[in-house]
């Protein structure tokens, strides 16, 4: 097993979670705003979980990603509406209201010490990514997070599925991950990478293709920072 030298993250489910009460309060939202008062809230709500696991589900088969706008649009046709009375201009003024609903009731990290298992890993010379998949948020919303709570400045790089047009378990989001590690360091090799997340498909399987080391992380059985601490930090 070769040493570690780039540590790469997925971020859903491996860093952070989604607050207890966004999807309700943005299914809320998205009824409101497109005048869908005549669709109990729990059928708005069941559109949009619908929505995410299939396009999830679309995007880990092809590799590609569905933009977000496009995920709004099969929301109201599975509620029965004509999506072609949707101006494109109205889609991004629900996206901005729904960015500043997020912060209203931001994700929540997973793990209370991320942010100093992150600054550990900066402090013995190894870098970090973040590779991640998105759906309903996008990238430029999840940058702002990140920024907003300082974690931004101990990821060398953020890779999100809308910015590359690919989705993991895809090689090209991979491959992407490959050429700005080598930015970082001229010599390094996959096997130097460790990619840590919660999917075995879009994250170990995926990762492991390119010859990248991956391990599946879960909050209960195998939490992420128990896996830094005795792989990376020895930290007590």
């Amino acid at each position: 097993m070769e040493k570690t030298r780039h540590v790469s993250f997925d971020l859903w489910m491996t860093l952070i979670r989604s607050h207890p009460s966004f999807k309700t309060k943005r299914a809320a939202l998205f009824r409101s705003f497109f005048s869908l008062e005549s669709y109990a809230p729990e059928k708005v709500e069941a559109a949009f979980r619908e929505t995410d696991v299939l396009i999830n589900n679309m995007n880990e088969i092809t590799g590609r990603n569905v933009h977000t706008f496009e995920m709004y649009l099969l929301c109201l046709h599975l509620l029965g509406n004509d999506i072609k009375s949707v101006p494109p201009d109205k889609l991004e003024e629900f996206y901005s209201l729904s960015e500043a609903l997020l912060f209203e009731y931001p994700p929540q990290p997973l793990y209370e010490d991320t942010k100093q298992l992150l600054a550990a890993l900066q402090a013995q010379g190894i870098t970090t990514n973040l590779l991640s998949n998105t759906g309903f948020i996008q990238g430029r919303t999840l940058r702002k997070l990140l920024a907003g709570w300082g974690w931004d400045t101990h990821f060398a790089f953020q890779l999100y599925s809308d910015e590359t047009g690919y989705s993991k378990p895809d090689v090209q989001m991979f491959s992407r991950l490959l050429e700005n590690a080598a930015l970082l360091y001229t010599d390094i090799t996959p096997a130097q990478i460790w990619h840590l997340g919660d999917n075995l498909l879009a994250d170990v399987q995926g990762a492991q293709r390119m010859g990248i080391y991956a391990t599946l992380t879960d909050i209960v059985k195998n939490p992420l920072n128990k896996l830094l601490n005795e792989r990376c930090l020895c930290l007590t």
